[in-house]
């Protein structure tokens, strides 16, 4: 799955949770980064880009897309970011009985 692909699963992704404006969601390529089995796309809303207002962000701002398959979802927002990398480009869940093997 290329890049443009990625963004795209996610913009469709996008357009079922977030079905009307507002919030108006903003993808921009810059804020994708492709890791081991999933690309990373970061995503905002206008009105926060617009006035700098966090209560305009929503809580969750990150989704993952598998390369291999296209499944998108968002990347668990209870994650650090260093942990979150990591499960993005190893697919090892970090958490419960086996974690990190």
């Amino acid at each position: 799955m290329t890049r443009h692909q990625a963004m795209e699963a996610a913009r469709a992704f996008l357009k079922v949770h977030y079905p009307t404006a507002p919030p108006t969601i903003v993808l921009r390529d810059e804020w994708i980064t492709e890791h081991g089995w999933a690309w990373r796309v970061v995503f905002d809303t206008q009105e926060y880009l617009d006035s700098g207002d966090i209560m305009e962000r929503l809580m969750s701002r990150a989704l993952y897309v598998r390369k291999d398959t296209g499944e998108v979802d968002f990347v668990p927002s209870a994650m650090p970011s260093d942990v979150a990398d990591r499960y993005l480009e190893t697919g090892v869940w970090p958490y419960g009985p086996g974690a990190g093997r």
